[in-house]
């Protein structure tokens, strides 16, 4: 069982790797079809272009080849003709010259032909023929010196023109075949480019499916880690909330903890310590002039027990004052106020307007003790040597300000204490946000510390509004009397 628990346990971090392995794959797939595809492209591009290159340069070197023949055959009649019109006593060496250039440069285009690997049956067939005409127009310079007009002209027409038509109809042949040859390397270059474009078109086609199922892979992994973000965003909050309210239940309790023990000792042992000191007084009245030791020693009871009244009292005071559930608050803030001067030799300032007897019993608590937690701050760390308080209340609001002139604080950016940042200054505001309000905190290295609490009072429900004064009896050997500001 607890394997199988660990195998399930372990099992949605495998999916998530998984998933991540995926979309990797998934993208490196894509990235390399298109990669391929450039370069399959780029590829087939060079290859098809050079092919269709070089059949146009061949195409051109043999019409180049065979115009140059027909141009030399056709010299060669002409220059024949010629030779038989003059009567120049050099034309018989002129015409040798003649035709053993024209001969050579046959050869040569000749050659060219055959080595451009063109209509080999046509080729074949030229050769012999132009050997033939050559041998027949080569002597003519020795052999046909003397003849006549009429027979060089039957000899031109029977000889020359029909050898050099027979010519001229292979060098046709050559050049339909070439011709032929260029328009089907032209077709196999249409054929080729539309096959590479299928293929090109088919990987395209596969990027964009892979893709696509890429992206609608990642959109599904991206919304559920959306959703479990939320859903984890929801826990911390749903914790959040959890821990405030774990916070202001304790804060409760703290509280109530407090106003009982502050009573037990105020009527408990503070009363029975008061009778006690009464009962020794009594007994100091009942004594006789010659017990003087005994009488000695109930002095000094009665001292010890107007010491530990004292000492009840002060703890009962600094637990929960009675003077905020008794009196109310403005009693409470300047009785802190005078023991915080007393204790500390800080000159103290305190001045209240409009605060009303009525006040939620959360309201009056939260100012104490922040006003409680901003005198002990003042006293440990700020060096001040005056402090001012103040207290307003209106319709709607409820604002206390408390203000020092001592070192002062550097803030960071959430206006918290940038160093030696305790629990003071969080506790003040988690007590403002308990009861719906703000606390604001300013201050500057040298230029003192202020802080500032604002309570919206429509926002207080009804049922939690105390009222102050139904005991307003106090004992004077138990309560001092306040000091007003």
């Amino acid at each position: 069982m607890r394997l199988s628990n660990g195998r399930r346990a372990s099992q949605p971090e495998r999916v998530r790797v998984s998933s991540r392995t995926v979309l990797r794959l998934g993208f490196a797939a894509v990235i390399a079809i298109l990669v391929f595809s450039t370069m399959e492209a780029y590829r087939i591009q060079g290859i098809v272009s050079q092919q269709h290159v070089d059949a146009y340069r061949q195409y051109l070197s043999q019409d180049e080849a065979v115009s140059q023949l027909r141009r030399n055959i056709w010299l060669a009649g002409n220059y024949v003709r010629d030779f038989f019109l003059s009567r120049a006593s050099d034309r018989a060496s002129l015409l040798k010259s003649q035709i053993a250039d024209l001969k050579a440069k046959s050869e040569r285009e000749l050659a060219q032909l055959e080595q451009a690997k063109s209509d080999q049956a046509a080729t074949a067939h030229l050769r012999p023929g132009l050997q033939e005409y050559w041998s027949l127009v080569e002597p003519i310079h020795q052999s046909m010196a003397a003849t006549d007009a009429s027979a060089a002209y039957r000899f031109v027409q029977e000889e020359i023109v029909t050898r050099r038509t027979a010519l001229s109809d292979s060098l046709r042949r050559i050049t339909s075949t070439g011709q032929a040859s260029l328009q089907e390397s032209e077709r196999q270059f249409v054929e080729k480019r539309q096959e590479s474009a299928r293929r090109l078109s088919f990987l395209l086609g596969l990027c964009v499916v892979l893709a696509l199922l890429v992206s609608g892979f990642s959109l599904r992994h991206v919304d559920g880690l959306e959703r479990e973000t939320v859903r984890r965003y929801e826990e911390v909050n749903q914790a959040k909330r959890e821990m405030e309210q774990l916070s202001a239940r304790l804060l409760e309790i703290e509280e109530d903890g407090r106003r009982r023990l502050s009573r037990e000792l105020h009527d408990g042992i503070g009363q029975t310590l008061a009778i006690l000191q009464i009962e020794v007084s009594h007994a100091l009245l009942l004594t006789k002039e010659s017990e003087a030791r005994l009488k000695e020693r109930l002095a000094r009871a009665r001292t010890l027990a107007e010491e530990t009244v004292q000492t009840v009292r002060h703890m009962s005071l600094v637990l929960r004052p009675a003077l905020l559930d008794d009196l109310g608050l403005v009693p409470a803030l300047q009785w802190l106020l005078e023991d915080f001067q007393r204790r500390s030799g800080v000159s103290s300032d305190f001045t209240e307007e409009g605060v009303q007897d009525i006040l939620p019993d959360s309201v009056k608590t939260c100012v104490y003790r922040v006003v409680q937690e901003a005198l002990h701050n003042c006293e440990k760390h700020a060096e001040a040597s005056q402090v001012r308080v103040a207290v307003r209340q209106s319709t709607n609001l409820f604002r206390v300000d408390i203000e020092d002139n001592g070192r002062g604080l550097e803030l960071n950016a959430k206006r918290m204490p940038r160093r030696n940042a305790g629990l003071g200054i969080l506790g003040m505001r988690e007590r403002a946000a308990r009861v719906g309000g703000f606390l604001g905190l300013e201050s500057s290295p040298g230029y003192g510390t202020q802080i500032s609490l604002q309570v919206p009072l429509a926002q207080m429900p009804s049922d939690c509004l105390s009222v102050i004064g139904e005991e307003t009896e106090l004992k004077s050997n138990v309560y001092p009397n306040p000091v007003s500001g």
